[in-house]
């Protein structure tokens, strides 16, 4: 059958393959290309794309701020006089706006959590509270703050009731906190290195003798001959005073 079709029909069926080929492992490409960014929580653009290597390292650094902000804002104002107008039904989202009000008055007794988990975070932190109350706490605010079940005046007075229990257990823990020592202090060792007194007699050693030297043995040596030059000098001048002591008598 090969041999039965021409020389260009051959050319067309291989650069035809050639083509069908090349566009499948294109698309395939596309396709791993796009599940992989989809699965990513990233920009589909390079960070800093032909930017020096220090911007890109603060590009990321500002990138990976934004994760760790964590704003909520007042759901109600100070003052409610439109909310709470007279002779008007209140609407049902109010308690549950003063109740994610309200948790920030906690907030001003405890760390700053960032964007934590409120439940977490309160049991690490108030370890010496009741969980049960930890518990009872959250459970009411998530209530109020994500549950579509009606949430009313009663619903919000056990909220409030458990709020007041969770501050005056926060401003303990605050308290013991500032009285106890730190955990995470490192006990310093006192020096206890004394300074010896001058007449310590551990202080108090023998003098170092050194061993006599070519220079000592030259000097002792130099000293006895010049001593035994002087006996002999000496020796010289008392014979010499003998002999002449006769001569002078026979004069």
């Amino acid at each position: 059958m090969i041999r039965e079709l021409s020389g260009p029909l051959i050319v067309l069926l291989l650069a035809g393959t050639i083509l069908t080929a090349t566009i499948f492992i294109i698309f395939a490409k596309r396709q791993i290309t796009r599940f992989t960014l989809k699965s990513r929580h990233t920009p589909h653009a390079p960070l800093g794309q032909n930017a020096n290597k220090p911007i890109k390292k603060e590009i990321e650094r500002r990138l990976e701020v934004l994760d760790k902000l964590f704003f909520e804002p007042q759901l109600l104002a100070a003052d409610d006089k439109f909310i709470l107008r007279p002779g008007t039904q209140l609407l049902p989202y109010y308690y549950r706006m003063k109740a994610v009000d309200d948790v920030k008055l906690l907030d001003r007794e405890i760390p700053n959590r960032g964007s934590q988990p409120l439940r977490p975070f309160l049991i690490n932190y108030l370890a010496g509270c009741s969980q049960k109350l930890v518990h009872q706490f959250c459970d009411s605010y998530e209530h109020a703050r994500y549950d579509p079940n009606e949430y009313g005046d009663e619903e919000y007075q056990k909220y409030h009731h458990l709020l007041l229990k969770m501050i005056e257990a926060a401003k303990l823990t605050k308290q013991t906190a500032k009285t106890s020592p730190s955990r995470n202090r490192t006990p310093t060792k006192k020096s206890s290195s004394k300074i010896q007194p001058l007449l310590d007699p551990s202080r108090l050693k023998p003098p170092i003798t050194m061993p006599e030297t070519r220079n000592s043995q030259l000097n002792l040596s130099i000293g006895l001959q010049q001593q035994q030059l002087e006996d002999d000098e000496n020796e010289i001048l008392s014979i010499s005073q003998i002999h002449d002591v006769p001569k002078i008598e026979m004069l």
